[in-house]
């Protein structure tokens, strides 16, 4: 049986289980697995779900969005990396950072350094050691939270920690926001971008076919189906802070990320998994995290044509066609061994 977070951290930050059901979901095509889903309210104002298989022991994961993302990151109707790790055993908490799907409220980030602060908080609710693993800036949020509580190793997928070096048009766009924040021409604003991700995914023959010369194009084209892209973009697209991107932007620009000093000496066991056509995080950025940590066991895996016979974006690296196979079981491995 799993523990309740109230026996794993009696004394921790209050939370309030809002449901409990157990459920059928589908984790791949053709598998379906019966699991336990809670929602769970974190401080008033946090939101996870959590997924187990009643009986299982496995230790915590944390799964953290990215950029104006949400937890459909990690769910999707006929393809849920949160459920298929449940059903191999593992403590899902699908979180979503302040101001995102059910944590939005009227908590908006005012700096990435909020998103720390919310991971921080659900590591003293889950009350052990967990896995981190972050997808985009959500790999930032992992990264960081690494330096900050003890955890049992930490994934990033695309993720963000030296930003914007490898790809001139996002590079000149965080130059141009820098210079404009230099101007106080920013309030305290939100940004939606669900529809975008609607259009976006209304107009997948075309966008998928961009794909191949977009500067930031989002997936590989053809990598995912289109119902689920649709559904990907419609759900998982959401409203974040002006002043997270242009947090980001200060990164872009070549100031440092505010954790990287921190990032050199931190022993945390490291997995970065990187895409070669990954427009938002290219290769060459996503390794920074990888190079410069200070850990001993930390592992490189960077996803290429020449050995998995497939090009890999950005999105797709975990909701992809071919993700189960070569993103969420070698990370389901690498936590297996640790």
């Amino acid at each position: 049986r799993a523990a309740t977070p109230s026996e794993a951290a009696a004394a921790g930050p209050p939370f309030v289980v809002e449901s409990d059901e157990l459920v059928d979901q589908v984790s791949v095509p053709g598998e379906t697995i019966t699991l336990r889903k809670q929602v769970i309210r974190v401080d008033g104002r946090l939101s996870l779900v959590r997924k187990f298989v009643d009986g299982c022991d496995g230790p915590p994961v944390v799964l953290v969005h990215g950029f104006a993302q949400n937890r459909y990151t990690w769910h999707h109707s006929i393809r849920s990396f949160s459920a298929w790790l449940a059903g191999r055993g593992f403590d899902v908490y699908n979180l979503e950072l302040r101001g995102h799907g059910r944590s939005r409220a009227n908590d908006i980030p005012e700096h990435f350094s909020d998103y720390v602060s919310d991971a921080e908080l659900v590591a003293n609710v889950i009350g052990m050691p967990a896995f981190w693993i972050g997808h985009s800036l959500g790999g930032a949020v992992s990264f960081a939270v690494a330096t900050k509580v003890p955890v049992r190793g930490v994934v990033g997928i695309g993720a963000l920690y030296q930003f914007a070096q490898a790809n001139r048009f996002l590079n000149a766009l965080c130059k141009i926001s820098t210079l404009a924040r230099g101007k106080r021409i920013f309030g305290n604003v939100s940004i939606r971008t669900r529809l975008a991700g609607q259009v976006l995914g209304r107009l997948y023959g075309i966008t998928d076919i961009a794909g191949y010369a977009f500067p930031i194009s989002g997936w590989a084209p053809g990598s995912v189906e289109p119902e689920l892209l649709a559904e990907r973009l419609e759900r998982g697209f959401d409203w974040t802070s002006i002043h997270v991107w242009l947090d980001m932007a200060r990164w872009g620009s070549g100031e440092d990320i505010e954790f990287r000093a921190h990032w050199r000496q931190n022993q945390a066991s490291l997995l970065v998994i990187s895409g070669d056509l990954d427009a938002l995080m290219p290769p060459e950025d996503a390794r920074a995290a990888f190079d410069e940590s200070g850990s001993s066991d930390k592992t490189l895996l960077e996803l290429e044509p020449w050995t998995t016979g497939l090009h890999w974006g950005h999105l797709d690296l975990v909701s992809g066609i071919h993700a189960p196979e070569h993103c969420w079981e070698p990370i389901r491995a690498w936590m297996a061994t640790r």
